[in-house]
């Protein structure tokens, strides 16, 4: 088991890390809408989706998986009313990764990192997985 860093997206001082290799396996932490220099980014959900999925993105290529090897995710929102607007972007995000979406289970909670953020993503991804073994 290798834990990953991210030297492109901001850095966390919290004690984790992006994503964790083990096997074929990737699991990867819950990525928020921040910018490189960890400022939020976007003023509302659909934005800060969009950065979300970015940088979950560059943590997956530096574990060396895609987001078609993605085969769950969880989506924080804190207002759950916000659901199809996070829907939007993330059909999109996925749209050309393979004829299924990953499964996913979203949740509805009080508060994240910070009072500005309304999402976050986690994911798990398999480096087989658009290979079609699983």
């Amino acid at each position: 088991m290798r834990g990953t860093s991210s030297p492109e997206n901001w850095s966390s001082t919290r004690p984790y890390s992006p994503a964790v290799i083990a096997g074929e396996w990737v699991y990867v932490s819950g990525h928020v809408p921040v910018d490189k220099e960890g400022v939020t980014s976007g003023a509302n959900v659909t934005e800060q989706t969009r950065q979300v999925l970015e940088n979950l993105e560059r943590t997956l290529e530096s574990a060396g998986v895609s987001r078609r090897d993605v085969v769950s995710t969880t989506v924080y929102l804190t207002d759950i009313s916000d659901i199809d607007a996070v829907d939007a972007v993330y059909r999109e995000f996925f749209l050309g990764s393979g004829s299924v979406f990953p499964s996913r289970t979203t949740v509805g909670i009080g508060a994240l990192g910070r009072p500005d953020f309304r999402v976050e993503i986690s994911a798990v991804a398999h480096s087989g997985a658009h290979g079609g073994d699983l």
